[in-house]
């Protein structure tokens, strides 16, 4: 059986063994990204700090080492849900377990003109009165008859909503073609404090049993949970070092072990 492994750059994971202090944050985990010829440059710039590098380790391929299963990771660097149901529904395999390791709701994606039309770009939607950063596009509503703004975007409550309905298609896919499944939060999501009642409407309508600890706080999703730990590359670099990946994917094995039991595996 294989174990395919959705999320964001989490799911990719990394080599770095354990915390490095002072690490920079451009050595993972893009240490795994890059070409042969960055990684060395990179090897050689750091190389007081590297030492111990390992093969890319994240808990989706910690988990299928445990179960003895193949492993695909169908992860990539600041995608977003939208791009994970995506890749889900033209990816998953009858005969594989599927990992989701949600990302921040505040990500989305566009099609763009790259690549004869093909290449779905990461953005953020933020509110017209933030700073606009890199990939950030202001979400600035428009302007009625008497030259003022209509409303101001709920960017936050609008990104639960919208997390919530991924998950309930993305279960109903994977019910529909008998495929089991566990989705977790790799970054926090807010789901323990509901920004609104069709919010609240909507996680009524998720299958927890299929979820890790969905409706947790901050602390106890991928991101946070490793960060209080120490368990990250850097106090600059909040990714899961190679120890958080495993001692992640520990917390996730026994409900992955009663899922696969479920489906009669």
């Amino acid at each position: 059986m294989k174990l395919l492994h959705f999320g964001c750059s989490f799911a990719m994971g990394n080599g770095i063994p354990n915390f490095i202090k002072g690490l920079p944050a451009e050595v993972a985990p893009k240490l795994h990204w890059k070409t042969k010829a960055k990684r060395q440059q990179m090897f050689t710039k750091y190389k007081d700090k590297l030492k111990n590098i390992e093969e890319p380790m994240s808990c989706g391929k910690h988990i299928a080492n445990a179960l003895n299963f193949a492993y695909t990771r169908e992860a990539d660097n600041g995608i977003s849900n939208e791009m994970i149901f995506r890749r889900l529904i033209s990816t998953a395999e009858k005969q594989s377990f599927v990992l989701i390791g949600l990302t921040g709701y505040n990500r989305r994606e566009g099609l763009t003109t790259a690549d004869n039309n093909s290449h779905w770009h990461t953005w953020k939607q933020v509110d017209a009165n933030d700073p606009v950063g890199y990939k950030d596009l202001a979400f600035d509503p428009w302007i009625n008859k008497e030259g003022q703004r209509e409303y101001k975007p709920a960017i936050e409550e609008e990104g639960q909503i919208r997390t919530a309905i991924q998950i309930i298609y993305m279960q109903a896919f994977l019910k529909t073609n008998n495929i089991p499944h566990l989705i977790f939060n790799a970054l926090y999501n807010g789901f323990d404090q509901p920004l609104t009642n069709e919010c609240k409407k909507l996680i009524n309508k998720i299958d927890l049993n299929y979820c890790y600890n969905l409706q947790a706080n901050f602390d106890n999703c991928q991101h946070g949970w490793c960060l209080q730990k120490g368990l990250t590359v850097s106090e600059i670099d909040e990714h899961p070092n190679v120890q958080g990946q495993k001692a992640w994917g520990d917390l996730l094995l026994p409900q992955c072990k009663e899922i696969l039991k479920l489906h009669g595996h």
